[in-house]
């Protein structure tokens, strides 16, 4: 871990984004008691079940997303794309499936209609080789 940088669990980090919607109910539950008191009980029933299932769907949507570490859509390491636009050492772009990419090679500039491979992703600029494996 660098220093001075903090790690949450994904834990942690769910109740953060998830406490400040639960502080909700108190307050309708409360809104409910002063206002309209004949309907406090069902108010208060419906606003903790509703509560329950909120953090459980919530919960099952978005918790893988809250690890660290490379997402799995992110991992572009290995895929193949096609040159469109001749790729060398400063610029150049790729198609990968349906995504174009901003790409740079570490050799000869690479022409238009070569495929090739992914080594690395730095930022949203990927660094590529031929598939052959001459550059």
């Amino acid at each position: 871990m660098d220093e001075g940088t903090l790690k949450f669990s994904p834990r942690v980090k769910f109740i953060a984004i998830t406490v400040d919607e639960l502080l909700l109910v108190p307050v309708v539950i409360a809104l409910a008691y002063f206002f309209a008191p004949e309907i406090l009980v069902p108010v208060t029933v419906l606003m903790i079940v509703g509560a329950a299932v909120f953090v459980a769907v919530k919960y099952r949507l978005i918790y893988d997303s809250l690890r660290d570490g490379p997402h799995p859509l992110h991992t572009v390491e290995g895929m193949r794309g096609i040159v469109i636009d001749d790729v060398s050492q400063v610029s150049g772009k790729i198609k990968v499936g349906s995504e174009i990419w901003d790409a740079r090679c570490d050799g000869a500039e690479i022409t238009k209609g070569v495929e090739v491979v992914i080594l690395s992703l730095d930022g949203l600029k990927v660094r590529v080789r031929p598939t052959d494996g001459s550059e």
